[in-house]
Order: structure tokens, then sequence, then C-alpha cells
């Protein structure tokens, strides 16, 4: 999925999203616009809840073979 997004300097740049990450989940996957954590107690994926969703960042790869870090906040549009 390629995403348009702000960087550090507040410039809008596209790149493909190559992880979802999470700082509080092991275990992190999205689904369209809906992040989910894996669950141990659940054994399921489980909704990322609101107070949580903070700690969610992505991995991108720019055209150009650079790596980029995000916060789900910086994410401006998907493509």
């Amino acid at each position: 999925m390629n995403v348009m997004f702000n960087d550090w300097f507040g410039e809008k740049k596209t790149a493909k999203v190559v992880g979802v990450f999470s700082d509080k989940f092991e275990d992190v996957k999205m689904d369209g616009k809906e992040v989910f954590y894996w669950s141990k107690k659940c054994k399921d994926y489980r909704k990322v809840k609101d107070k949580d969703i903070g700690s969610v960042y992505f991995e991108l790869e720019t055209p150009r073979g650079k790596t980029e870090f995000a916060l789900l906040e910086d994410i401006v549009s998907t493509k």
C-alpha cells in the first residue's frame, strides 16, 4: 500500500508501507484503515483502541529506496 505522509520537516512525501509496528504490542497488522494487534490471551487479532493508537508507527520506503518512519497521525492519505 502506498501512502502520502508528512516528514519531520512538514513536507508531504509518498512512500510504500513496508511494515506496521508498535511500541506497545508485539504483532500489529493493518487491514484497510483499521489497525489490529495479536492478543495472546484471546489468541486472535483485536482492534487497537484509540488510547493505544499513538504507539503504532509505519516503516516506509520512498521511491528512491530511503527508509522512513511515520506515526499514524503523520499519514495524510492512502493510495
